[in-house]
């Protein structure tokens, strides 16, 4: 069986046979094939990495702090990141906080993504470029809050 560097040099010669002038390739080296397993390897090792997730949370009542989303690692490479996290709440007087960390023993709050809480309904987009996530949840309200969350997070490099 040819192998794809040969098939590509009968293809090439043979589009050239039917104009006036019939060139061929001599000995001009052609092989591709190394190129292609490489390329192969560069699109499989660049794959956009995505994690999921979801997480329930009981937050007790007066303005106490829980993390309802616990760290998620989005491993060493460092690249942006698009995150989605969407949920419900039973009580909607809550502060929804995206904590970031490039060494996951100091977090800091994300203020360029905003979590919004409309009625029972929790929704904030946006991108980070950091190792490790959470998502804390305050309730403001003098009872307690149960808190649902899904998250999506994909590397957009």
């Amino acid at each position: 069986m040819s192998s794809l560097t040969e098939k590509r040099r009968i293809h090439y010669e043979h589009s050239l046979s039917h104009n006036s002038t019939n060139i061929s390739l001599g000995d001009i080296e052609t092989n591709t094939d190394d190129l292609e397993v490489k390329m192969d390897s560069v699109i499989a090792n660049t794959s956009h990495n995505e994690f999921t997730g979801s997480a329930i949370g009981f937050v007790v009542a007066g303005h106490a702090t829980s993390t309802v989303i616990p760290v998620v690692d989005l491993g060493s490479a460092s690249a942006p990141h698009k995150i989605n996290i969407v949920g419900t709440t039973t009580h909607n007087n809550i502060d929804v906080v995206l904590q970031v960390s490039n060494d996951n023993i100091t977090y800091y709050d994300l203020p360029n993504i905003t979590i919004s809480t409309i009625g029972t309904n929790i929704s904030g987009i946006g991108d980070l470029c950091f190792r490790y996530f959470k998502v804390n949840i305050t309730d403001n309200t003098g009872s307690p809050v149960t808190v649902s969350l899904e998250y999506a997070v994909k590397n957009i490099n």
